[in-house]
């Protein structure tokens, strides 16, 4: 194939196929791994796949998660078992867990560009692609005994996130458990930093769901009052207005998504879920009223993404996987998980893009150095030391 195509069609055949199907191909030739390991054409991949229908990841149990394309799961052509894998989650059950094989000892703090953000009790946070397999756990216990006690989980916290800084090529995990703070991991320093901010709205009127959800550089929040962005590369806090039914939209039964790039939220009301989207990213007057209706009182609709064709993919009040379009029919439905235990259902699945982007190396020690020394000789500091300790002798 390499002797009858050009290279640069290859790539471009290549960027269309999916990342689960993607890393195995890297076995065909030098030149077919060369294309795909090459961190420009990830960067081109990932771009392309995130304006497609995004995967759904749910925890089973401890020991395997369960991996949907929502594509496939919809396209008459596809099977159900094409497309529904199982995977084994890294640093999965220990030997005292067996005991209880039905615990859920993981829970999901959210993705970020094809890596999902696990929680696992006690305090250890572990970041994984399902595609890729590379992953890394975090225990931070050690960094902040004085707040996560035995009785303590991350999950405690007021709000928590995941988020990617493009100018450092670094993700970051981010909480808060006080009103002036907000912590921070970097996979890049493999390090913790506190960041002191101003919150621009009391915390003590936060939707009980504190998870954050990442978008256009910022991690966002929903609360009562308005949406909550923290900015990962100017680590700072701003508001989103929300939409002019504001007293219902903020209320306990909303919940934040992004559909097709857009911010969303949705809540129930008798017969019928509103979901209002933001079409422009920040901008009022874009916000969308869409409206599924129902025949039963207290059916719902949980939403997940939109399909490429446009309709509503989400959780149904029957926990089953369903399409809607826009009007709000059914169209399709399915059954998502192999058992029948739904508990805390919102800690156990987020939206990810499947890509083969890999963890970013961490800084070495005498790299900083290097440019610690550099800077003083840039700066004429270094020989203005030198000619004074000669002078001295």
């Amino acid at each position: 194939m390499n002797d009858v195509l050009p290279v640069e069609l290859i790539q471009a055949i290549l960027l269309r196929v999916p990342a689960r199907h993607l890393f195995p191909l890297k076995l065909v030739s030098k030149l077919w791994l060369s294309l795909i390991s090459n961190p420009e054409f990830v960067e081109l991949h990932l771009h392309r796949n995130s304006a497609l229908t995004p995967a759904f990841f749910f925890t089973e149990n401890s020991e395997k998660a369960c991996l949907v394309d929502l594509h496939a799961l919809f396209n008459e052509d596809a099977t159900i078992g094409a497309a529904i894998k199982d995977v084994p989650i890294p640093f999965g059950k220990k030997k005292k867990e067996k005991k209880n094989p039905t615990t859920i000892y993981f829970e999901v703090l959210g993705s970020c560009r094809g890596f999902v953000f696990l929680h696992r009790k006690p305090h250890v946070i572990v970041v994984w692609n399902p595609v890729t397999g590379s992953c890394k756990q975090i225990c931070y216990l050690y960094s902040y005994p004085h707040i996560f006690k035995r009785d303590r989980y991350f999950f405690g916290s007021i709000l928590y996130g995941v988020g990617y800084d493009a100018s450092n090529d670094d993700y970051l995990v981010v909480f808060t458990l006080k009103e002036d703070r907000i912590d921070c991991f970097s996979l890049r320093k493999n390090s913790w930093m506190k960041i002191n901010v101003e919150f621009p709205i009391s915390l003590t009127r936060f939707d009980t769901k504190p998870k954050g959800l990442f978008l256009n550089g910022g991690i966002h929040w929903l609360c009562y009052e308005a949406i909550l962005m923290f900015d990962v590369r100017e680590k700072s806090l701003s508001e989103i207005c929300l939409p002019p039914e504001q007293n219902s939209v903020g209320g306990a039964s909303s919940n934040l998504v992004i559909l097709d790039g857009c911010l969303a939220l949705y809540y129930y009301e008798p017969y019928k879920t509103k979901i209002w989207v933001m079409k422009e990213y920040k901008v009022w007057s874009s916000w969308t009223l869409y409206v599924i209706r129902y025949r039963y009182f207290n059916a719902c609709i949980r939403p997940l993404c939109l399909s490429n064709g446009g309709d509503f993919i989400g959780l149904d009040s029957k926990d089953k996987i369903s399409k809607y379009n826009l009007e709000g029919e059914l169209l399709q439905r399915f059954q998502y998980y192999h058992n029948d235990d739904v508990t805390n259902l919102f800690a156990r699945y987020t939206l990810y893009t499947e890509t083969l982007v890999t963890l970013p190396k961490k800084e070495k020690k005498w790299a900083k150095i290097r440019s610690r020394w550099r800077g003083l000789i840039a700066g004429g500091s270094f020989l203005a030391r030198g000619q004074t300790s000669k002078e001295n002798n």
